[in-house]
């Protein structure tokens, strides 16, 4: 698939957008995206890639480093930018090229590695980034804080930037990797908020920096029931950016989700 072809609902969140102009590479990409249940979207310039991880939003970007054209800058751009800084860029060149590898580090991309091992590890990577494993993050299976409790609560009144104020109290307060999830809700909710302000690049950029803290956590995170709450909120996202800012008002406010909390998790769990 290259760049600009219409997503389907099962492509959502399953993309990968592919710097690369080797045909051979290219194909090899393409194989092992689609078998491991992801999309390759393929683009040939530095210009078509920023604009297809716009557009896509992918789970991970590849870049071929032998690709012509500013690939540096494109890097640069992508992770720069506060809604796309966290998706994961791999670049891949020759193993004797080691400045070259260096330039892409520098400019940002998380791996820069030699073309034999992107090659040989690609149906690992791929799959890691497409299905995540779950992370039972320290303090997962603690009581739900306060303040946390009372986030989500005006967060269920609809009540965003109130939310806001009570979830950024609660991350602060809380050491523990769990925090993410207090900001994650915080982010999905100022996103609500500028839904209903109208505002859909901010809603866009909101959703895109908060769905991915809360894409590892368990199902349910300190009695939060998370997975249904992200999956609600993931298709938001995908349904507001299908339509465009112009057509922002048309979309159905009142299907805005809410956040179930019920007592927190305690039981053996599966690694």
């Amino acid at each position: 698939m290259s760049h600009g072809t219409a997503l389907s609902d099962s492509d959502h969140g399953n993309a990968i957008v592919c710097l690369v102009a080797d045909l051979f590479f290219r194909t090899r990409l393409e194989d092992v995206i689609r078998t491991q249940g992801g999309l390759p979207v393929m683009v040939e310039t530095p210009h078509e890639l920023v604009s297809a991880v716009d557009q896509y939003f992918p789970a991970l970007v590849l870049v071929d480093l032998a690709t012509p054209g500013d690939w540096a800058a494109a890097i640069a751009r992508c992770k720069l930018r506060p809604d796309t800084g966290q998706i994961p860029v791999v670049a891949f060149g020759s193993h004797v090229d080691v400045d070259t590898l260096k330039s892409a580090r520098h400019a940002g991309a998380d791996h820069a590695w030699a073309r034999s091992k992107m090659m040989a590890d690609l149906p690992a990577v791929v799959e890691r980034h497409l299905h995540p494993p779950v992370v039972y993050a320290e303090g997962w299976d603690s009581p739900l804080p306060d303040r946390a409790r009372a986030g989500i609560e005006a967060f269920n009144r609809g009540e965003y930037f109130e939310q806001h104020e009570y979830l950024e109290e609660a991350w602060l307060e809380e050491t523990r990797p769990v925090r993410e999830m207090y900001q994650g809700i915080l982010q999905v909710g100022v996103a609500f908020l500028q839904i209903e302000r109208g505002n859909w690049a901010g809603a866009v950029k909101l959703l895109r920096r908060g769905l991915p803290k809360l894409r590892s956590l368990p199902p349910i995170c300190q009695g939060v029931q998370i997975a249904p709450f992200r999956a609600a909120a993931t298709a938001i996202l995908w349904e507001i950016t299908a339509l465009g800012a112009g057509r922002l008002e048309s979309f159905d406010r009142s299907r805005l989700p809410a956040i179930v909390v019920g007592d927190p998790v305690r039981a053996d769990r599966a690694d």
